[in-house]
């Protein structure tokens, strides 16, 4: 499982979530934030219900396998 999703938040910082492991409900995810005062790191559990309602908001954009790689790479 490696599915990225862009978070559409606070200006000046880039936050993507990265699905690690699918679970009974939900995912264990990493997310990853970057900004003007360096890079935040942590894994937190996300409820099927949680994703599927920041995804039909538009709060979390999916990434395509080019940007992915973009993410990966930096």
């Amino acid at each position: 499982m490696n599915r990225q999703f862009r978070v559409k938040g606070i200006s000046g910082i880039e936050t993507h979530i990265e699905l690690l492991v699918e679970t009974t409900g939900g995912y264990e995810a990493r997310i990853t934030s970057s900004g003007e005062y360096g890079v935040r790191e942590s894994c937190e559990y996300i409820s099927d219900d949680l994703l599927e309602s920041c995804l039909r908001t538009g709060y979390l954009i999916e990434l395509t396998a080019v940007e992915e790689a973009a993410v990966l790479s930096a």
